[in-house]
């Protein structure tokens, strides 16, 4: 929040000198680079100098002129985004206009800080403000350079990039980011740019490119090349990749690393093993659409995420052991194609999310028993977690058991939470986690629209069963009953009259706090009204249609 007030007051200054004709920026022999550098943002000449500028639009006119045109993303704040003063007051009116000028009172480091904030661009235009705010911007802890902010063409781009990081003076950068479309073309500048940051102690890197390929590790186009000289940084703290080929031909040496996020890249199992062996603080692990690595070990990791892995020319299942001994989180989501996981040794594990879908090609046919022997496993290595989260497809698959008449293996949990729209198939799942968790006190359900809610398992086991939902929850009261003598805590989310599943979601309900004995916390909190059978009368009251 302070922050944002002091970005403001930013803006409205340097408005406020934009509309000041007689204002002095600093000496004319210094105007011309700058303009030159307002010029290369925009990508056109810059404007002839004016010495002496008249007073209806003076100096502020020529800078607007430089500086009109742009497009700025949302919720990105604009030097010059201020209301004119001939529209509205120059300050909002629950606030009095300041006798000083408080924001350049403040020390150096600090308006650095609220420099990085803004766009470069517009830090690069405050330049313009007066002597001292000259060479602020010159020493930025934070470089972010992203094509929504200037020029497109790649030669004007790489042109500003390389003449801000020329001017740059400070001693070390803490936040460095690269978000371009990639080409060939960008291979050398690039390689400048990640030496420049190395060179200077960067402690976050963020090389994020987009060539436009949803699969982007199995495209035909070049990805960037991490070059060889990054994987020796002592510095790096936090490393964000995304379409680059992961690759060190030698040891990794990356000893304050402590959050690595990997997406849309190669990899080989060879190269993770490398990176985790040369990163002995890394707390945390993120590997999105990343195929390839077939076994994650590591003794300093706490959070591993695994999101998506679609590897098209795999012919044979692939499998993804997780040994990770001090393991406090593991997250395995997105859509996985041949691709399954073993947890081998997990036993600093206290939360774990199951919200992944096993898909499969048009020319293959779901195998039911596989699905559940792999979801078994997982559940099983699970057993004492202290949080579960389970998505739609785990649901399905254990409906299938609770059907079949095959129970989940028990376990310790006491947080069990639920992402699931609520659908027919999905009701079993859930009883089957209810009638494992003896020592479940709190249950989460997050109601939100999915696109596989449906029934998305063999037609011919869908056909050979005659299911009906409210049937199934009324014949299977009695586990609700038995199994949940220790709820305390219930939470509902994201509730919609128009949701499919809304009719099980009230039976279901009903069902629920007509069983609890001991609830004493409930979100929204009329379902403690005002005790569980009259609460679920209430519940369904409230979201009849």
């Amino acid at each position: 929040m302070i922050s944002v007030v002091l970005v403001s007051l930013l803006s409205t200054k340097i408005n406020k000198k934009m509309e000041d004709p007689m204002g002095s920026v600093f000496p004319e022999q210094s105007t011309d680079s700058l303009t030159s550098v307002f010029a290369m943002i925009q990508g056109h000449p810059p404007p002839p100098h004016q010495p002496n500028p008249p007073t209806d639009s003076g100096s502020g006119s020529s800078v607007l002129a430089m500086i009109e045109g742009n497009h700025y993303p949302p919720n990105q704040t604009h030097l010059n985004s201020a209301p004119s003063p001939a529209k509205q007051p120059r300050y909002s009116p629950v606030f009095d206009a300041p006798d000083k000028d408080l924001i350049s009172s403040l020390p150096d480091s600090l308006l650095q800080e609220i420099l990085c904030f803004l766009p470069i661009e517009d830090a690069v235009k405050t330049c313009l403000l007066s002597r001292r705010w000259r060479s602020l911007w010159t020493q930025m802890p934070t470089l972010s350079f992203t094509r929504e902010y200037f020029a497109a063409n790649h030669a004007k781009r790489a042109e500003f990039v390389n003449e801000t990081l020329r001017r740059f003076a400070g001693p070390k950068i803490k936040n460095f980011l690269i978000n371009f479309k990639f080409d060939d073309s960008m291979d050398a500048p690039l390689e400048d740019w990640v030496l420049f940051a190395t060179t200077h102690h960067v402690e976050k890197l963020s090389l994020i490119f987009d060539g436009g390929f949803l699969y982007a590790p199995f495209a035909d186009s070049k990805p960037y090349s991490l070059p060889q000289f990054l994987y020796p940084t002592s510095s790096l703290k936090h490393l964000i990749l995304r379409q680059c080929v992961v690759s060190p031909a030698d040891q990794v040496s990356w000893p304050s690393l402590k959050v690595l996020s990997i997406n849309y890249s190669r990899l080989t199992t060879e190269a993770i093993e490398n990176i985790l062996s040369g990163s002995p603080n890394l707390q945390k692990l993120r590997l999105h659409n990343c195929g390839g690595v077939n076994r994650i070990c590591s003794m300093s990791l706490e959070i591993l995420e695994v999101d998506a892995i679609y590897e098209p020319h795999e012919k044979n299942e692939s499998v993804t052991e997780i040994s990770c001994p001090n393991l406090q989180s593991l997250s395995l989501s997105g859509y996985m194609y041949k691709r399954t996981f073993r947890v081998m040794h997990v036993s600093s594990l206290s939360n774990a999310i199951l919200s992944f879908v096993m898909t499969i090609d048009k020319k293959d046919k779901y195998d039911c028993a596989k699905h559940r022997t792999i979801l078994r496993d997982l559940l099983e290595k699970l057993c004492r977690v202290e949080k579960l989260t389970v998505g739609t497809w785990c649901l399905q698959v254990l409906s299938i058991w609770e059907i079949k008449g095959i129970s989940s293996p028990l376990s310790k949990r006491h947080c069990l939470v639920l992402d699931t729209e609520i659908c027919e198939w999905d009701i079993p799942g859930i009883v089957s986690l209810l009638q494992s968790s003896p020592s479940l006190k709190k249950l989460v359900i997050n109601l939100y629209y999915c696109d596989n809610s449906k029934f998305e398992f063999d037609q011919s086991f869908f056909d050979s069963y005659e299911f009906d939902g409210v049937e199934f929850l009324s014949s299977t009261n009695w586990i609700f009953k038995c199994f949940l003598q220790s709820l305390e805590d219930i939470e509902l989310t994201g509730f919609q009259h128009s949701s499919s599943g809304s009719q099980f979601l009230v039976k279901f309900m009903k069902f629920l706090l007509s069983s609890v004995k001991v609830l004493k916390k409930a979100t929204p909190p009329f379902l403690l009204w005002p005790a569980p059978i009259s609460c679920s009368i209430f519940y369904s009251a409230v979201f009849r249609d």
